[in-house]
């Protein structure tokens, strides 16, 4: 059934269609602002139970859900507003909860630009018996040796033992009174023996979506329909792979990795921060080495794992292009290709391209959950009619966060599985944790790297292909072709062009490029580095925790060190 938006939604779409006189310009452009934070508004809008502590709840009292803000709703036309729907861990529907085990409340109802409103929640009914046998309850004992702290007067520290007594209390109402508490209880009590420590897509949050999914896809009708993401195609001949080698192999002159080393020792011992840097050439590392020690003084190691930031968007993009290669979704398809409830044919819906290269005219990093929102499109659907696609490039996540949304409902896979099934387990890379699409992932310096060689070889790793040249062509930066967005941006990658800083070494080539002008990658808030010059198969990495004033004064000397280290003085 098509969606009838409201005629001031209307209004807004013309905008982009015909034109208008200068002269109230101005006050037409008031207007969508005012809109559009109405629109905010009511996207941000939190809902929560009635009663404190019942997300984890007994089957004779089922929690009953509200508004945070009631007086906020009410403005909206929300007074309740919605219909609650329960199904059960079989994604079997009931009045109400029933019995022991996961539920999930689905909210239907109609937001106020006259979208379909959905949201989706996490809870856990306790069993009506706990004496069984096989019920365990596990040992919620908490301790706090770390507080008050041993610097802590004496009389703090005497009551360490009510401290610990009281992180307990502090623990189990947590669990009751947060939807993640119920999400991790049931998880776990559906989760199986494995033998080993569970992977990340084995998470009780990854199993909580995948559940979500199922339950979405059957309300589609389409359970069980879904194309199938197929795995990377095998190369006859291997693409390079990061590899030790000499530096005959790399092609660098011998003493490149000292030169490189002590520059990084000496940027560590300055700022105090620890990191791990590797610098590979043809695929074959020149330097994989750590630096520093960490916050209790013992010195870092090269599996040194850390939060990369916004680099997580390039690696989405990266998985992003596995689907486009395989024909399964168009770069160029307006967002109600894959979302049944998104309007067609309108100009305030983008294209999956305008996601992935910040012109989709969306804002904002990691609200309403992100990938992991069961719902987190139908929130930005809630506030689609004010949204200008196109009009200028503005740096968001949220475009990453709706794009592993598209890559669930058309696999049939939560997201967190089809990272690692069709990325990392293909890489060889284990461990990794996606905590959203745009700014959440870990990675350590040799797991970037190996990212760093796939774009270098353009979509291929080892023994795999997984995109061909030709798709690989369409993530890097370009011009949008609208003259409102001015410059190139890439899917996910942006152009690197690192200078020369102080006297050149050639009076004729003032402020040369360090690296070719191919040179891409992407920039991260947390200081890691992941830049890649194809034309030299050249991947510099750095994997740290976090980036402050005092490393400026080593950023762009850096890269400097590694382009005159690694330069063949044959050549």
């Amino acid at each position: 059934m098509p969606i009838i938006l409201p005629r001031i939604c209307l209004c807004v779409a013309s905008l982009f269609a015909l034109g208008h006189p200068a002269a109230g310009a101005q006050e037409e452009q008031n207007s969508i602002e005012a809109l559009r934070a109405l629109r905010k508004e009511f996207q941000s809008l939190e809902l929560i139970t009635a009663r404190q502590a019942s997300w984890i709840f007994p089957v004779v009292l089922p929690p009953k859900v509200v508004w945070r803000d009631a007086d906020a709703a009410k403005k909206f036309g929300f007074t309740q507003g919605f219909e609650v729907r329960w199904f059960d861990s079989n994604l079997d529907e009931a009045k109400l909860p029933n019995k022991g085990g996961r539920w999930i409340a689905l909210l239907d109802g109609t937001a106020p630009n006259k979208t379909p409103f959905r949201r989706a929640l996490t809870f856990y009914a306790l069993p009506p018996k706990l004496d069984g046998s096989n019920i365990y309850v596990p040992d919620l004992t908490v301790q706090l040796p770390n507080f008050p702290g041993a610097d802590a007067p004496p009389a703090w520290r005497e009551h360490q033992a009510e401290f610990d007594r009281s992180s307990k209390d502090f623990l189990v109402k947590s669990l009751m009174d947060h939807e993640q508490g119920a999400i991790v209880v049931a998880g776990i009590a559906e989760s199986t023996e494995m033998g080993r420590p569970k992977t990340f897509p084995e998470w009780t949050v990854s199993m909580n979506a995948q559940h979500h999914l199922n339950l979405k896809l059957k309300l589609m009708g389409v359970a069980g329909q879904r194309q199938p993401l197929n795995l990377p195609r095998k190369l006859s001949t291997p693409a390079p792979r990061i590899r030790p080698g000499s530096a005959e192999e790399s092609r660098v002159p011998t003493h490149a990795k000292s030169v490189i080393d002590k520059f990084c020792q000496q940027w560590s011992e300055d700022t105090k921060e620890p990191f791990v840097t590797l610098v590979a050439k043809n695929g074959v590392i020149v330097t994989h080495a750590s630096f520093g020690r960490d916050p209790k003084g013992k010195s870092i190691d090269l599996d040194y794992r850390c939060w990369v930031a916004s680099i997580t968007k390039t690696i989405t993009a990266i998985l992003f292009s596995q689907l486009v290669d395989q024909g399964l979704i168009e770069l160029d398809w307006t967002l109600d290709r894959v979302f049944p409830d998104y309007p067609a044919n309108v100009p305030f819906v983008p294209t999956f391209r305008q996601l992935l290269n910040h012109t989709s005219g969306l804002s904002g990093h990691g609200e309403w959950g992100g990938m992991f929102n069961p719902y987190l499109e139908n929130i930005v659907l809630n506030g689609i009619d004010v949204n200008e696609p196109g009009k200028r490039h503005e740096y968001c996540g949220l475009g990453f966060e709706l794009a592993a949304k598209a890559m669930e409902i058309t696999t049939g896979k939560c997201a967190a599985r089809i990272y690692h099934e069709h990325l990392f387990a293909p890489l060889g890379l284990q461990n990794i944790i996606m905590g959203n699409a745009s700014s959440d992932g870990e990675f350590t310096a040799i797991e970037l790297a190996i990212i760093g060689q796939w774009l270098a070889n353009r979509g291929s790793y080892g023994e795999y292909q997984f995109i061909s040249p030709e798709t690989f062509q369409e993530m890097l930066p370009k011009s949008t072709g609208q003259s409102s967005v001015a410059g190139e941006h890439g899917l996910g990658l942006h152009q690197i062009s690192h200078r020369r800083q102080g006297p050149p070494k050639n009076p004729e080539k003032p402020n040369e490029l360090l690296f070719s002008e191919n040179t891409f990658g992407h920039g991260s808030f947390s200081g890691c580095i992941l830049v890649v010059d194809p034309d030299q198969q050249l991947v510099i990495v750095q994997a740290r925790k976090q980036f402050r004033p005092e490393d400026n004064k080593y950023w762009s000397q850096f890269f400097q060190v590694v382009a005159d280290a690694i330069k063949d003085e044959k050549q």
